[in-house]
């Protein structure tokens, strides 16, 4: 997972730098939590009442602080998730297209909408309600499942019953939560499964980078910088740029995790220590010296013309100088000024992302300068890091987009706005994929690495994937749920690295405004499933934020889009700090299942402390133990020169977390109770759901990302590659297999390891050990054998 930290003004303090769903509790007093049925599913009608939505209880890095009650007249933004109507039967068709070779005649979406999601009179139903009571309704969809309002924060806590307060959440700035549990207002709770009255960031990406440092409370010393490593190993100049046309990233170096190359600067800005880097280890310190003085950093690009270009970088500006703007910070292109910042812009405690248009300069070599100038007799920190030069319009097209597809928009049948009980139940028929049966394409034969980790072919030789079989996933189609959009010219250098040839497409899909910038994360995960499955088309959902109403909207978007087949989520956050959450995602994923679209998730990089710091508490990620999810865990492997599979191992590795090792996630739920498919097997803990289900490698891939490659790890790549597989499957067959977890279990209940897994023989993650006879909460089942288990779904 990205560590990022929040840097205490004036004594430079590092808080906030707890593993991803780790580290202390907020202060706030806990809400309960809600616990699923036995068979981990939603049992709601418009009949029933809805409950009420606790207050988020993010923990660790994403723990936030309270700031006040919010202004009567703040905007705050509400999503409310509808019910399904025929609920059990829904339950029942899901179990029926179940088990290998099961029927799998899923239902369309306009079916699906017709007879079991909200009827328009029952949407329309709380429209109505929320107009009435003063919200403005910004977002809806066609399967009526979903609605996104938001009005000022005195007729959301009238409405819901609570109270609302800005809260602090470190690097991820000033935002707004109930602080009180809320309740759904009695006319409209017989519709409403659960809302969302905050955009407290609830999960974080599960990429971490190897060999990071420790990220423990740090005191720095005013007027003294710490001793700077050696500097990464330089890459080549190919390595490290990437723009073609108006697409691309045009800085090199970006991050600064190349240490002191391609940059100008004053000696010792480019600063190797890893607790003040917004991401990584590096970053660029201006001042913090003594006065006066003046640092600068510099680089200068070729903007080509009739290019839309976006700078952005993070900033953090910390101060002890109490006199008025006497220390300042410029930035420059081609000497003109374009923003400037001084001591009383202090960020309090955290960066703070910048962005500025440099499209007037477009056609033009620029030069990009910071200047510090340190004129009193105090100390002030100018910290930048993560920069980004985003070319954007034109005519460049580098990656071909599908045709479009208009969004089904059913007409619905009449119903009464009870349960409708007069409808017959749609009849399934066979859903066919594009694809029928293999295309013969040719098996991944390039390196199985390269000095920074494993590349596609080092996944699918030692893991059998269908690829290597003329399976390469054409005709399908994934999704990437995640904050940011994918620079596809990255794509290419990484499948060109890796001897990979791609023919599916990549495109990105902004919901609820989009993300912006180079992600590590999204590079990760789009090139492990165009590197394993390189037929595939790839959809990125990118929302800016990993909020609970931006990852409903997406899951939702994906879903009425209609397009993809298996859904990617490389994020995740405490199951017990949101169960809104964990019950809003667990019901968009069973229309999934409905429709025959499988939902992955990483099972977490905290080991069995995905809800603890310091190694203190257990507790498992959300949504990867959503019973509608397949939980995907991460292992450590190891092949000989052939690439074939010597050893599957549990253990840590070393990277930026609180204690600087990462284990993959694993555990039992406090919320949602035991599957039916779980029951009855060796080694489960039976007081709740069991994660992960399944587990692919863990450490280490190579990532090219932000014009340079790293080595990553994390279950952010054994997520994505588990969509690979999965997408693979789908071709082999010529058929959607959907929802696949009773599938995996009654294949390792009859065979065990026999034909389909390999198990984890040794290791463990923390609180749980690997054992080679039967499941365990630190792999589960273990791997798959890619090309036994994709002819037996």
């Amino acid at each position: 997972m990205l560590r990022l930290n929040r840097v205490m003004a004036g004594s430079l303090t590092l808080a906030m730098a707890l593993a991803a769903c780790s580290g202390g509790s907020s202060s706030l007093p806990s809400a309960g939590s809600s616990t699923s049925s036995s068979q981990g599913l939603t049992g709601n009608n418009p009949a029933s009442t809805a409950q009420a939505v606790s207050v988020p209880m993010t923990r660790g890095r994403l723990a936030y602080s309270d700031a006040g009650r919010r202004g009567a007249s703040s905007p705050v933004t509400v999503a409310i998730v509808l019910n399904y109507n025929h609920q059990a039967e829904l339950d029942a068709f899901i179990a029926q297209q179940s088990g290998a070779h099961g029927g799998h005649q899923f239902l369309t979406p306009a079916a699906f909408n017709a007879y079991y999601a909200p009827t328009a009179q029952q949407e329309q139903a709380v429209l109505t309600a929320l107009q009435q009571a003063g919200f403005t309704i910004t977002k809806r969809y066609s399967n009526r499942t979903v609605i996104d309002a938001s009005a000022p924060s005195a007729t959301v806590e009238h409405f819901f019953s609570t109270e609302m307060h800005n809260v602090n959440q470190g690097k991820y700035g000033l935002r707004f939560a109930n602080l009180k549990p809320a309740t759904i207002p009695s006319s409209i709770a017989q519709y409403v499964h659960t809302a969302s009255l905050s955009n407290v960031v609830i999960a974080e990406t599960q990429v971490d980078q190897d060999g990071g440092v420790t990220r423990s409370q740090i005191n720095v010393q005013p007027g003294t910088k710490p001793a700077g490593g050696s500097p990464g190993k330089e890459l080549p100049e190919a390595m490290r740029t990437m723009a073609s046309g108006c697409s691309g990233q045009l800085l090199l170096n970006p991050g600064f995790e190349s240490g002191n190359v391609d940059w100008t600067t004053t000696s010792g800005v480019i600063t190797n220590y890893s607790p003040y880097a917004y991401q990584g280890n590096w970053f660029a310190w201006l001042d913090g010296y003594t006065s006066p003085e003046t640092d600068y950093l510099q680089q200068t690009v070729s903007i080509p013309a009739g290019c839309t270009a976006t700078l952005t970088y993070y900033l953090y500006i910390g101060s002890n100088e109490p006199n008025s703007a006497i220390d300042t910070l410029k930035l420059t292109a081609n000497g003109t000024t374009v923003q400037s910042f001084s001591n009383v812009n202090q960020t309090n405690g955290y960066y703070v992302k910048q962005t500025v248009n440099l499209s007037s300069y477009a056609g033009q070599s620029t030069t990009l300068k910071w200047t510090s100038q340190q004129n009193g007799g105090y100390e002030t920190d100018f910290f930048i890091d993560s920069t980004a030069l985003t070319l954007s319009g034109g005519t460049s097209t580098p990656t071909p987009s599908p045709t479009p597809t208009a969004k089904p928009t059913p007409t619905p049948t009449p119903h009464p706005t009870s349960t409708p009980t007069s409808t017959p139940a749609p009849t399934p028929t066979p859903t066919s994929t594009p694809a029928s049966g293999c295309n013969g394409a040719a098996a991944l034969n390039g390196p199985l690495s390269n000095s920074s980790g494993t590349l596609a072919t080092g996944v699918a030789k030692p893991f059998d994937f269908p690829v290597q079989h003329g399976c390469n996933g054409a005709g399908e189609t994934a999704a990437v749920i995640i904050d940011d959009p994918v620079n596809t010219s990255y794509v290419k250098t990484y499948l060109s690295a890796a001897g990979v040839t791609q023919t599916g497409t990549i495109t990105n899909e902004a919901v609820d405004g989009g993300g912006s910038g180079d992600d590590p994360e999204t590079d990760l995960d789009v090139q492990t499933i165009s590197g394993l499955a390189p037929g595939a088309n790839i959809i990125v959902y990118d929302m800016g934020s990993l909020t609970d109403q931006a990852i409903e909207d997406a899951y939702n978007q994906a879903l009425t889009d209609g397009k993809a087949v298996a859904v990617n989520s490389s994020f995740g956050g405490c199951e017990s700090s949101d169960t809104p959450f964990e019950s809003a995602t667990n019901s968009i994923a069973q229309q999934g299942a409905a429709e025959g679209v499988e939902f992955s998730a990483s099972s977490g990089d905290s080991g069995s402390n995905e809800c603890g710091s310091n190694n203190n508490a257990e507790g498992v990620s959300a949504p990867a133990g959503d019973p509608y999810f397949t939980s995907i865990g991460g292992v450590n492997f190891a092949y000989n020169s052939s690439g074939v599979l010597t050893s599957v191992t549990a253990g840590s590795s070393t990277c930026g977390s609180a204690s600087g090792m990462c284990y993959g996630g694993g555990g039992v739920s406090t919320v949602v109770a035991l599957p039916s498919w779980q029951s009855g097997i060796t080694g489960m803990i039976a007081s709740g759901r069991n994660q992960p289900d399944i587990s692919l490698p863990f450490d280490p891939v190579a990532v090219y990302t932000g014009g340079a490659w790293g080595e990553y790890l994390g279950t952010s790549w054994s997520s994505p590659a588990s969509v690979a597989l999965f997408l693979e499957a789908d071709q082999l067959h010529g058929t959607k297999l959907g929802w696949l977890n009773s599938t995996i279990y009654s294949l390792f209940q009859s065979t065990g390891y026999n034909s389909y897994y390999t198990p984890c023989t040794s290791g463990n993650n923390i609180a749980y050990s690997c054992n080679a006879s039967h499941y365990n909460q630190a792999a589960g089942i273990g791997t798959p054998k890619g090309w036994a288990l994709a002819n037996a779904l």
